[in-house]
């Protein structure tokens, strides 16, 4: 999977970015990997079942049944609220990792 990440998404987008004299950095590969998902990987003919995902999900979602809820999982109403926190706050646009210097430092001090 990781192969096939790096050579079908990393690669190509950081190419691209390069030459238009951009750096890759984790906000765009984030926001980025959303597309290839839905235009690339979804799309494509998947090697050992030799069906495209995205219309192999659509087939099957009516087989599929609903996960458990969690042991402390929310009561419905805190799952409204989080709902409407998610979608006020919809527009930030925060990284899933510290940037890089934050390990650097990290490193020196334990150094």
């Amino acid at each position: 999977m990781n192969g096939y990440l790096r050579r079908s998404f990393y690669v190509p987008l950081a190419a691209k970015l390069k030459a238009m004299g951009l750096e890759l950095d984790v906000i765009t590969a984030n926001t980025e990997v959303w597309r290839w998902l839905r235009e690339v990987a979804e799309q494509r003919v998947h090697g050992t079942t030799k069906c495209v995902p995205a219309l192999q999900l659509v087939k099957e979602r009516p087989s599929l049944m609903a996960l458990a809820m969690p042991y402390g999982a929310p009561k419905p109403a805190q799952l409204v609220a989080a709902a409407e926190l998610k979608e006020r706050y919809s527009d930030w646009n925060d990284p899933l990792q510290h940037p890089l210097s934050v390990y650097d430092r990290l490193l020196e001090v334990a150094a």
